[in-house]
């Protein structure tokens, strides 16, 4: 297994309210190889801060501050990513296809994920989400590119939404299992 030491320089976690108008500062592109960059990139990350910043100065939090997350990146070039609202409510029917579509609806709003294959630019320090499918249809087939930084075990990827900026900081994770069987 490639053990990547990232040793932290600039903490990109958002600041503290109040903050100034306008946008925090993009991510800068960490100085990594290509290679580097993927094997940083590959195992299990667990969501652990989605925040919407809006150009007035205040932020949102999506599913909450609270949300659950997992993304995962693999050796051969493949990922999948789910992020989803905290305590959503079980729905009125033992399966998905005996659900009122209103229920539906309304879970569906407090979930979101895709999974595709993914690419690396370490020179400008983008990955990219080609996407295969995704709950939301219209990004099926879309390229979602993502700035990226690495500090200690955590990852940031942002991207402009309109706007807006979405930052999201994920922290990895290792199983129990995997750390008996490496």
């Amino acid at each position: 297994m490639t053990d990547i030491s990232l040793k932290p320089t600039v903490d990109m976690r958002p600041a503290a309210p109040p903050r100034q108008m306008g946008l925090p500062p993009r991510l800068p592109p960490p100085a990594m190889s290509e290679r580097e960059a993927f094997a940083a990139f590959v195992g299990g990350w667990q969501l652990e801060l989605w925040t919407t910043f809006h150009k007035d100065g205040t932020e949102d939090y999506p599913f909450g501050r609270d949300a659950l997350g997992q993304m995962m990146y693999s050796a051969d070039g493949h990922m999948t990513c789910h992020l989803m609202r905290a305590n959503r409510p079980p729905l009125g029917a033992p399966s998905v296809y005996q659900v009122t579509d209103e229920e539906l609806g309304r879970a569906m709003r407090a979930y979101t994920g895709y999974f595709g294959a993914f690419t690396i630019d370490a020179a400008q320090g983008v990955i990219t989400h080609h996407v295969t499918g995704a709950w939301y249809p219209n990004w099926a087939g879309t390229d979602q590119p993502r700035r990226y930084a690495f500090i200690g075990d955590r990852l940031f990827l942002e991207a402009e939404v309109g706007d807006d900026l979405v930052r999201i900081e994920w922290r990895r994770v290792v199983t129990e299992t995997a750390q008996r069987l490496a």
